[in-house]
């Protein structure tokens, strides 16, 4: 009886699968991160170099038709939108994304962990991103420069880190959007399994925005990649549109 109840116990463990007990030290977020829903990835993973006409068709307008937006900041929106129509086509200014738009960049980032911080390192710009664990507020106002990243502080709850950012200047969009120095941004970074997480990243602008907007993404582990230089500066023109196609510099 004892025997058949130690095999029992053995096949059971054996198919409970490996993430069941989750990471090692599920606090850990170190290592190099990827963004899983890019154009690329998703393009890399079936196996593509270019979409189908039809679905180059099918891709939503920046903005989309339900703009949250009050009617102050929907004047702003086409304003930026005119302004966007005197670019070349697929042209963009060489500028910082900001928040949240640096976390869905189609670039690594690593992750750092160091006493009382977390600090994200992006290829894209070599911009940086520090989240204070040894702060339980934010600055103060006079100390509260608005810059692209704000300011974050962050806990766990468990084993989900929460983030908390304020503090944005307005020189970049969210979703194309634009936004007032109100922007808060709450994150809240979860394991999915033992190789990839998620971000939900909930945003609220008391002043521009007549609701939250919410966006999730995820990225995967990436134990043999390493951050390299990247700089918009250089006008880099040799990756493939989304078409697949390759712009001559």
């Amino acid at each position: 009886m004892i025997r058949a109840w130690l095999i029992l116990c053995l096949a059971t463990a054996l198919a409970v699968p490996a993430f069941a007990q989750g990471p090692r030290n599920p606090r850990d977020l170190s290592g190099v991160w990827m963004n899983d829903n890019t154009l690329d990835e998703t393009m890399r993973r079936e196996g593509r170099t270019r979409l189908t006409e039809a679905e180059r068709a099918e891709r939503p307008a920046t903005g989309g038709a339900d703009r949250p937006l009050t009617p102050e900041y929907e004047a702003i929106y086409q304003k930026l939108r005119a302004e966007a129509a005197k670019l070349a086509d697929g042209a963009q200014p060489c500028r910082w994304p900001g928040m949240p738009g640096i976390m869905t960049y189609p670039y690594p980032f690593e992750i750092l962990h160091t006493p009382g911080r977390i600090t994200f390192i992006f290829e894209a710009e070599s911009q940086v991103r520090r989240i204070f664990l040894d702060r339980k507020e934010h600055l103060p106002f006079d100390d509260l420069d608005p810059t692209y990243n704000g300011d974050s502080i962050g806990r766990w709850e468990g084993n989900v880190l929460v983030i908390d950012t304020i503090g944005f200047n307005t020189e970049a969009t969210v979703r194309g959007l634009p936004h007032s120095e109100d922007l808060h941004i709450v994150e809240r970074i979860r394991w999915l399994d033992n190789d990839t997480i998620e971000d939900e990243i909930t945003m609220t602008d008391k002043t521009a925005w007549t609701r939250p907007i919410v966006q999730k993404v995820v990225y995967s582990k990436r134990p043999d990649w390493r951050i390299r230089e990247y700089s918009c500066q250089e006008n880099n023109r040799d990756a493939p549109n989304a078409a697949g196609e390759r712009v001559a510099p």
